[in-house]
């Protein structure tokens, strides 16, 4: 056997490893963390040199795989036959029946490779994503290129395996459920077109059931499955209606024509499957989800509508408004996350031209030839070969048929499979995810259909090649350089300061010690410091959201240690006890106002003079928000709450009655100084602008087009003196005057003044060694408590003491 042959007979196989070694390799990249500096890269390492993880849902996922392989199950314990979890949500806890699919691989894969060697669960689930992931590539371009040929297979599997907004979750140091979303995605629907195609029943059965377990394993992956379920119903639905009354395919055969009910069943390929696919599934998803679990999913488009709301079912705010991955996309956002305008417009184009298959083939005419002789002998031929030549058209034209019913089908497929998660992506950027798997196939379809437009118009096969060569360079380019791109600035999602600080917890502190601090990064929390949490990324959409974000915006501080104190100690049943006599979400929030700053005579009073309690139920609600023993607890401040503000002062101001709340937010700049005559002039990039005159130093905020339109006219050393003479003058419009002016120079308070009674905003200055870091901030945050305790330290503070602190993390104790 020659090269060509051998060639020729393992390309597919060539093709599909070449495939998966070029995703998995830029995925692989992402554990080099190029994003960051040579000299910082152990700062975002572990003791063993291992990336820390990307995001923080990696720590819940390793923690549940970690709980599988100690328990047995996820979570800590099981509470009346069902997983539970007591690191989340304390003090109640909260399901565990998390989809397990991402612990069983992982924990499979953790015991196979420690059977050949010592690998820490650590470095398995920091490659496992990018193994998984990368994998797609194979049913992509099978099934592509089954449909078309070896160019589609290999578009279709460049883009799904390499699409800008499956990549970004996918890469290696990022352990999270997206891996399956496009494998097992793909494999319900490459196994249910394989079944419609089959042309015996054994084959079409086999596929189908391969097609409704695939939908069973994904159930186990992510609760969106369902979509999967409805997607083919409605597709099949779709067809046969299209298919027997718009095109006359006679795709449902008349029931006369067979001996029996059974044999006209078996023979209905379409119906056939599709009945296969929904019993076993049905039947699957009842054995392993439960009637309760099935039917609730099955329910689940019913509630999708909510996502974007401020409010759902009750009058506490919406976090997820506040997770970007929820956010309405744009149509530019939506082309990028599929992988550019070229991969976007052909996997458009591609339904297209499917449809456009179902034009009728037209026989081209042979061509005339002038010997008359040589046509008579022709047609003696013809005329002997008449019964064969009859079969073989008969043959043709029946294969034509069935090619032009499979196009139909896959054009309605991918129709109503766009349809679908473009409405999707209307409720979350989350489903941009989705959305590019039909346009990778859909790609792939009409890469692989151009061909033959290119043979019909470049005759020579070098040149075909070189075309198709340049088709499929453009369709994949823009995907593979940003797969490159973002593997190359990947930076990890926690440092050595975070760890350092939970590690300090895990050995310092009580195993009931609660830690509170803003959601984000509850995860992380629960997995370094193995300590329960009051709510984290999988639990953050709850009416603490609302108590955690007013306990850091308030200027109370006894208010604030008592909502923490009440939510570490008894939760939600606070609020939600005092709900049930007031029967007002907004009325009940305003009286725990009242009473959590005040010891709990006071609020005992207030309850049943104030707001008409009796003192039963008085004492009812105090037993959870003034506990005689409060449990044990830390919060954690860090840099990155800086960034949130915006969101937590969002959510602890709301206003129960208008159901909404105001943002409010920092600025935070080193600025650069310049000398002005005597005085040292400094600018932040934050629009912060002061003068040292001496010991005194003012400040405020450059009114931007005020001061560029100066620029214009005058030169920028004359602004900068205007800008100084009107600091000291404070007569002028270039500046605007902050309501408060607060100075640190190395470590002492040396200002600290009302400036401005209207102003909107306040300034803190920090000056080190003629180092100028300002902070501009909302009025509304001068006196917060996270400002009091981030950048002032915990200042004046007597129930928060800092325990630790590492660079941006601070740990308190909260009595």
């Amino acid at each position: 056997m020659n090269a060509r042959k051998v060639f020729s007979k393992y390309k597919p196989l060539i093709i599909i490893i070449l495939l998966f070694l070029l995703v998995f390799s830029l995925r692989a990249e992402a554990a080099n963390i190029p994003g960051v500096p040579s000299s910082m890269k152990a700062y975002y390492e572990d003791a063993n040199g291992l990336p820390y993880y990307s995001e923080m849902d990696s720590y819940y996922n390793y923690r549940m795989t970690q709980d599988l392989l100690t328990n047995g199950h996820l979570g800590d314990t099981v509470i009346n036959g069902t997983n539970w979890d007591l690191h989340s949500y304390y003090p109640s806890g909260r399901s565990a029946d998390y989809p397990p699919l991402i612990a069983y691989v992982t924990a499979f894969a953790y015991k196979i490779a420690n059977a050949f060697a010592d690998v820490p669960l650590t470095q398995v689930a920091f490659w496992i994503g990018a193994f998984i992931a990368s994998l797609c590539v194979i049913p992509a371009y099978l099934l592509v290129r089954r449909i078309t040929n070896d160019y589609g297979g290999i578009v279709a599997a460049v883009l799904a395996g390499l699409a800008p907004s499956y990549f970004a979750h996918t890469f290696a140091g990022f352990f999270d459920t997206d891996m399956f979303n496009i494998l097992l995605p793909l494999l319900v629907v490459w196994f249910f077109i394989e079944s419609v195609r089959a042309h015996n029943l054994k084959n079409r059965t086999v596929f189908a059931v391969l097609s409704a377990l695939s939908l069973l394993v994904f159930a186990k992956a992510w609760e969106g499955w369902w979509y999967l379920f409805y997607m083919l119903i409605g597709t099949v639905v779709v067809y046969l209606l299209a298919s027997q009354y718009l095109f006359n395919m006679k795709t449902i055969k008349p029931l006369g024509d067979y001996p029996s009910k059974l044999e006209w069943f078996k023979d209905q390929h379409e119906i056939f499957s599709i009945v296969v696919f929904l019993l076993v599934s049905l039947v699957a998803m009842l054995i392993f989800l439960g009637a309760s679990g099935l039917s609730s999913a099955l329910l689940q488009p019913l509630g999708a509508s909510q996502l974007q709301s401020a409010v759902q079912n009750t009058a506490y705010p919406n976090v997820y408004v506040s997770v970007s991955e929820l956010q309405v996309p744009s149509v530019s956002s939506v082309v990028a996350g599929v992988g550019g305008v070229v991969p976007f417009l052909f996997g458009i184009l591609g339904v297209f031209l499917m449809f456009w298959q179902l034009k009728p083939k037209t026989k081209k005419e042979e061509p005339k030839n002038k010997d008359k002789k040589s046509r008579k002998k022709r047609n003696k031929r013809k005329k002997e070969a008449k019964p064969v030549e009859t079969e073989d058209k008969n043959n043709i034209k029946e294969a034509m048929e069935k090619e032009r019913r499979n196009y139909l089908l896959y054009g309605i497929l991918f129709s109503v499979w766009l349809l679908i998660l473009a409405y999707a992506m209307t409720k979350g950027v989350r489903f941009i995810e989705p959305f590019t798997l039909p346009i990778a196939l859909s790609a792939g379809i009409f890469v692989g259909l151009l061909l033959g437009y290119v043979k019909d118009h470049i005759k020579t096969n070098g040149y075909q090649y070189v075309a198709m060569a340049i088709v499929v360079a453009l369709a994949v380019y823009s995907p593979i350089v940003s797969a490159y791109a973002v593997s190359s600035a990947v930076v990890p999602g926690t440092d050595d300061s975070m760890v350092s600080s939970l590690t300090w917890i895990n050995n310092n502190t009580s195993n009931d010690t609660i830690i509170t601090s803003w959601w984000d990064y509850g995860h992380l929390f629960t997995a370094v410091a193995n300590r329960p949490v009051t709510f984290d990324g999988g639990s953050q959409n709850s009416l603490r959201a609302y108590w955690v974000g007013k306990a850091m915006l308030t200027s109370n501080e006894t208010l604030s240690a008592g909502i923490l104190k009440m939510l570490a100690t008894s939760g939600d049943q606070g609020p939600l006890t005092l709900e049930n006599y007031t029967k007002d979400t907004g009325k009940s929030a305003e009286i725990l106002n009242n009473i959590l700053g005040v010891d709990k005579a006071q609020a005992q009073t207030l309850l049943t003079t104030k707001y008409g309690l009796t003192a039963e139920q008085a004492q009812n609600v105090l037993k959870y928000t003034h506990p005689d023993k409060a449990a044990p607890q830390v919060f954690v401040t860090s840099s990155d709450m800086v960034g949130k503000a915006l969101w937590w002062s969002y959510f602890g101001s709301w206003n129960f009655t208008s159901q909404n709340g105001t943002s409010y937010g920092y600025s935070v700049a080193q600025a650069n100084t310049t000398k002005v005559g005597n005085n040292t002039l400094f600018v932040g990039s934050n629009a912060v602008v002061g003068l040292v005159n001496g010991n005194n130093i003012s400040a405020g905020v450059m009114n931007v087009n005020e001061v560029q339109s100066e620029v214009n006219q005058t030169g920028s050393s004359q602004v900068l003196s205007s800008i100084a003479t009107e600091l000291q003058t404070g007569n002028g419009s270039l500046v605007q005057e902050p309501h408060k002016l607060l100075v640190i120079n190395n470590g002492n308070l040396t200002q600290n003044q009302t400036v401005s009674a209207d102003g909107t905003f306040s300034i803190y200055l920090f000056v080190q060694n003629n180092t100028y870091i300002t902070v501009a901030m909302s009025r509304e945050l001068e006196d917060s408590m996270f400002t009091r305790m981030f950048f002032l330290n915990g200042y004046g503070l007597t129930h928060f003491t800092a325990k630790h602190a590492d660079a941006g993390v601070t740990v308190w104790s909260v009595t």
